[in-house]
């Protein structure tokens, strides 16, 4: 698909150059995984500790991942598609090893919660790099006819 920029008046105009739709849900959801996890850190840390390390890591690359997400997207960056799905895949990814060093077959569950997230996650990144919201609120772009 070929995209052009969208000129100041377009910008001002088009819905779709503001935050809303589907992004701001995905930016709703992220906010509240911030909320849960700051709760969660300020509250019941000795229960994040309890699941180990490997554990621990994922939860909290996931968090500042949702953070990331929604100063990147208040702050209208560019490459907030990117870094985002960039993000997202390796975060999947690496619960999906974490579960799998622990036996593939004895943990199957969380393999099959790897994919499916993953199934999710290309979704979510065929939208944020093909969308016309995401093009048009980090990228002031649109599709070209």
């Amino acid at each position: 698909m070929k995209w052009r920029d969208l000129t100041e008046t377009e910008a001002g105009a088009l819905p779709e150059a503001r935050l809303g739709g589907l992004l701001l849900a995905a930016v709703v959801a992220a906010a509240l995984l911030c909320l849960v996890e700051f709760a969660g850190l300020i509250f019941a840390l000795d229960r994040l500790l309890e699941i180990g390390s490997r554990y621990t890591v994922a939860v909290t690359f996931g968090g500042l991942l949702s953070l990331v997400f929604v100063v990147m997207t208040f702050l209208r960056a560019p490459q907030t598609p990117e870094v985002i799905s960039a993000g997202l895949v390796l975060w999947i990814l690496y619960r999906g090893g974490v579960g799998i060093s622990y036996g593939a077959v004895a943990h199957w569950p969380l393999v099959v919660d790897m994919l499916g997230e993953l199934v999710l996650a290309a979704g979510f990144c065929g939208y944020m790099a093909g969308g016309l919201r995401p093009n048009a609120y980090y990228r002031r772009r649109i599709p070209s006819i």
